[in-house]
């Protein structure tokens, strides 16, 4: 499978951690990716960039996460983090689309109490 910059992956790196997040570089000849690790099995792991041979990984399923607002605040976190000033005005733009939505009772949207803050900076 083809990789890029950007896509969503998870997979096992080479100590057999689970991983998930997306792909920050690629390099052809040694057939590997740098993921920035989002979630793991191994805390440590999350919030740094791992090398993993592309066989390793595969695609993020898609989920349309976009119709839900805890996602979404999960997403503006990460916009802020990175600093990706255009995704933040979509997703605001999104969650205000989606609040409007609840607020006029037209959407059945699930509880999620999931949610990872990753700009919560722990002492």
């Amino acid at each position: 499978m083809s990789f890029a910059i950007s896509d969503w992956v998870q997979g096992r790196t080479k100590d057999g951690e689970l991983i998930q997040g997306f792909i920050t570089s690629m390099n052809d000849r040694q057939n590997t990716a740098s993921v920035y690790v989002v979630q793991s099995d191994h805390d440590a792991a999350v919030g740094t960039t791992v090398t993993v041979l592309s066989s390793w990984i595969k695609e993020q399923p898609s989920v349309p996460m976009l119709d839900y607002e805890e996602p979404i605040l999960d997403f503006i976190e990460l916009a802020l983090a990175t600093r990706d000033e255009e995704w933040f005005a979509e997703l605001t733009l999104r969650l205000h689309e989606v609040v409007n939505k609840q607020a006029s009772g037209s959407n059945n949207a699930p509880i999620l109490y999931n949610r990872r803050n990753f700009g919560r900076i722990i002492r």
